[in-house]
């Protein structure tokens, strides 16, 4: 992902190395160069019922921009570069994603107005246009009052109705406001499997326990058995 919350461009540059120190890792075990692997990245979008429902979204230049650091980055060194793919998304797409991820109601209007216009397949690249649902929001949005970038690159504050706060995901709002600040802050969480309940609403909301084994040690959900 890019463009996460508190993100600088020295932590999109950390993946080019990630990569690079994988085809090393994979050339020393394989004992040959034929070791290939593929960075896919794209813009990070928030979404509702998660700590990052009140982000705000990065502007798709700040993306763009980091992909091709990124890009050149993996690049810098050909001996390894070459062995390694490049797959992204850049950030218009995900503005678009980003307002009918968090949009209301309001939003139908803008989605009828591209269909009006044009739109079909807006999933597939070779169909997409950012212009079109760019020009959409334009006429449709200032008519209630809110723009685009209302919906994308403006950060929410703590008491805002949020178009889905009447819907029950299991999550207390109130826990998941406290986990979009320590996430602001940077603080790691341990897994809840292994330490205290941190009181999310999950377990009692859900009808769920978390799962300990006869040893007193929590398990993963999923346990591979192997003969």
């Amino acid at each position: 992902m890019c463009g996460l919350p508190t993100e600088t461009d020295e932590d999109v540059l950390e993946i080019a190395e990630m990569a690079h120190d994988v085809i090393r890792a994979g050339r020393k075990a394989a004992g040959s160069n034929d070791v290939r692997c593929t960075v896919s990245i794209g813009g990070f979008v928030p979404k509702p019922h998660t700590p990052f429902q009140w982000a705000a979204q990065c502007d798709a230049e700040t993306v763009d921009r980091r992909l091709k650091l990124l890009r050149d980055a993996i690049n810098s060194d050909r001996k390894l570069g070459r062995a390694i793919g490049y797959r992204y998304h850049d950030g218009r797409p995900s503005i678009v994603e980003g307002l009918l991820s968090r949009g209301d109601r309001r939003v139908g209007a803008v989605i009828r107005r591209v269909w009006t216009d044009g739109g079909r397949f807006d999933g597939w690249r070779e169909y997409f246009s950012y212009e079109r649902w760019e020009q959409a929001a334009g006429k449709v949005l200032p008519d209630f009052g809110v723009s685009l970038a209302w919906y994308s690159t403006r950060e929410r504050g703590e008491q805002e109705v949020l178009p889905w706060d009447h819907l029950d995901s299991g999550l207390d709002k109130e826990w998941l406001w406290a986990d979009w600040q320590d996430a602001l802050d940077e603080s790691e969480l341990d897994d809840c499997r292994w330490t205290p309940c941190y009181d999310c609403g999950v377990c009692p909301g859900m009808g769920t326990e978390i799962q300990i084994g006869p040893t007193g040690r929590a398990l993963l959900p999923v346990v591979s058995v192997t003969s």
